[in-house]
């Protein structure tokens, strides 16, 4: 009986060392790869879910905020602001795990498992949710695969577009053709999605006379226009050239490219509406010189005009 006592208390002893585990600063540290989950680890659970909400929403809020600012200076800081906030959660799971003895008592939510299904729920659901809901919109990031508007953007720029703001002239809006009915040239002459900017909006009339556009009878306030200097697959751009005149009809906007003679637009394929018209290009997030094979960091923050 006394053999029995005895070996039911070392298997309890036993049973309590494996719930005793000190609590590892380098490998908080590491899960703080997915925010919060290093607090969850040194065993402040409450306090990492805090943590990732806050990021989720400093972040969505510095993207607006840096998609309206005007100023570089502001809009670097905002870019900065939530990447500084990801570095402080990861330091704050080192400080958690320091703070906790070398006798810490592993809770439930301290398994291998457990850290598995946390970053593969939040990995699976809650970003690819605000992702798409808050990019639908709200705000976007757009890469950009051609140089049909340079120089305002070039290709392999990674722009973001304001979904909240209502397109007038002059704007650089995103044209998506899986949204409406494009049941036009249009669908068979450009990409699902591409950039343009919007010349003339509805009741407008609008004309082109070889390089120059004029909207209601005036030259068009939209001087972005590009030329090279090889003659054009796409369009005859000498004096004789003639679109128009034509009136922008309700819901509708007249778009061209800014490299004029390299890419298709409302010369060719007519109005779009504004069922396609899901964004305004605002700012460039970051930029890649591919020939050079670096990033074009004076681009950064810089607005799309």
């Amino acid at each position: 009986m006394e053999r029995s006592h005895q070996g039911h208390i070392e298997n309890n002893n036993v049973q309590n060392e494996t719930q005793i585990k000190a609590r590892n600063a380098y490998l908080a540290l590491l899960l703080s790869i997915c925010p919060g989950l290093g607090q969850q680890y040194s065993g402040y659970l409450i306090r990492g879910v805090i943590l990732y909400v806050s990021l989720i929403v400093v972040s969505w809020v510095a993207a607006v905020s840096f998609m309206f600012s005007n100023s570089t200076y502001v809009s670097l800081m905002l870019l900065f602001i939530p990447v500084l906030l990801y570095v402080l959660i990861g330091l704050d799971a080192v400080r958690c795990s320091l703070m906790q003895p070398v006798t810490y008592t592993m809770k439930w939510y301290n398994r291998n498992w457990i850290y598995m299904a946390v970053f593969t729920t939040l990995f699976l659901t809650v970003n690819p949710f605000m992702d798409k809901h808050i990019g639908k919109h709200i705000v976007r990031a757009y890469f950009v695969n051609t140089n049909s508007m340079s120089p305002s953007v070039l290709q392999r720029d990674v722009i973001l577009i304001n979904k909240l703001s209502k397109p007038k002239k002059c704007d650089v809006v995103l044209i998506e053709m899986s949204n409406g009915d494009a049941g036009n040239l249009m669908t068979t002459v450009i990409d699902d999605q591409t950039l343009r900017r919007v010349i003339a909006v509805q009741g407008d009339e609008v004309e082109v006379r070889g390089r120059n556009v004029y909207v209601n009878g005036e030259l068009s306030t939209c001087t972005h226009s590009s030329y090279g200097q090889e003659v054009s697959p796409n369009y005859d751009t000498s004096d004789g050239y003639q679109w128009g005149p034509g009136i922008v009809p309700k819901g509708a906007y007249f778009v061209l490219s800014d490299a004029r003679e390299y890419s298709f637009d409302s010369r060719m394929f007519g109005f779009v509406g504004n069922d396609h018209v899901t964004g305004i290009a605002t700012k460039v997030f970051w930029s890649w010189n591919h020939d050079d094979g670096h990033f074009i960091w004076g681009r950064t923050a810089k607005n799309i005009n």
